[in-house]
């Protein structure tokens, strides 16, 4: 079968630069991921769990992983049906997500932020290639309380754990900001080709390592431009939504949710 052309991703307009791309900054990008990767994989010995802390508008909750290990969370109620999850990346924890968690609370959808093992008030030792199965605890939380629509959102570190949980057929749809392909012993692109649920993908044109995942994955799955938000700078995950461009971030997300369940 002859190859079919795809568009190019939707990409926001660059502010003129005054100096051109640094030559290392691909190189400098990709070693600022494997750095993270083996700084989030211990913490530090004798060390104890913060105290979970209130925040308005949301209810504390602990989540039970199937492997033992017992995470904090925070549900910003609303839709009964209808829920979004949404993922931290490193170094961040649930808090990142808080300010976006009550913009969906506003408009009426459910949001679950929480922590991943090690990280915040969670239990156990952080380590990236073990985050999925908070994430399928997550949704499994999620399902007892009866929420039937479940979207994931999930920032680096946490869209690649996304990815690797929606090839199950879990979700509705997943939206990665900033994902990289691979994280420890999570590969999502190799899975990414057997999600059938609604993707889309969003990263800075800056962030090289970020950008070079959102490319193999729009390969992989056969997206289209429509799926796919490129905007200028170098912001990365959840920094994106603090990023000049915040509000183009937060419209594609809020576009996106309406796409996977207004249809």
């Amino acid at each position: 079968m002859a190859a079919q052309h795809r568009p190019p991703p939707t990409r926001l307009p660059t502010p003129a630069q005054p100096f051109p791309p640094l030559p290392g900054l691909r190189l400098a990008s990709a070693l600022l991921l494997a750095c993270a990767a083996l700084l989030a994989a211990c913490r530090p010995q004798g060390d104890e769990d913060p105290e979970p802390q209130p925040v308005a508008g949301a209810s504390l909750e602990t989540i039970r992983t199937d492997d033992g290990v017992s995470l904090d969370a925070r549900l910003f109620e609303a839709n009964p049906e209808r829920l979004v999850i949404l993922l931290h990346m490193f170094p961040a924890d649930q808090t990142a997500w808080y300010p976006f968690a009550r913009q969906l609370q506003q408009r009426g959808v459910s949001a679950l932020t929480l922590d991943f093992r090690g990280y915040g008030a969670s239990g156990g030792e952080q380590d990236p290639g073990e985050i999925d199965h908070d994430v399928r605890a997550a949704i499994a939380f999620a399902r007892d309380r009866g929420f039937d629509g479940i979207v994931l959102v999930g920032a680096s570190m946490g869209g690649t754990a996304a990815i690797v949980v929606a090839v199950e057929g879990s979700v509705d749809g997943v939206a990665l900001l900033s994902a990289p392909s691979r994280m420890r012993g999570l590969d999502a692109k190799s899975t990414i080709a057997g999600v059938t649920c609604p993707l889309t993908l969003i990263a800075a044109e800056g962030d090289l390592a970020a950008m070079n995942a959102l490319d193999s994955f729009a390969r992989r799955a056969g997206l289209d431009e429509d799926s796919r938000l490129v905007v200028p700078g170098v912001a990365h995950g959840t920094d994106l939504l603090d990023s000049p461009h915040g509000d183009a971030v937060r419209a594609r997300l809020f576009d996106f949710l309406a796409e996977v369940w207004e249809g």
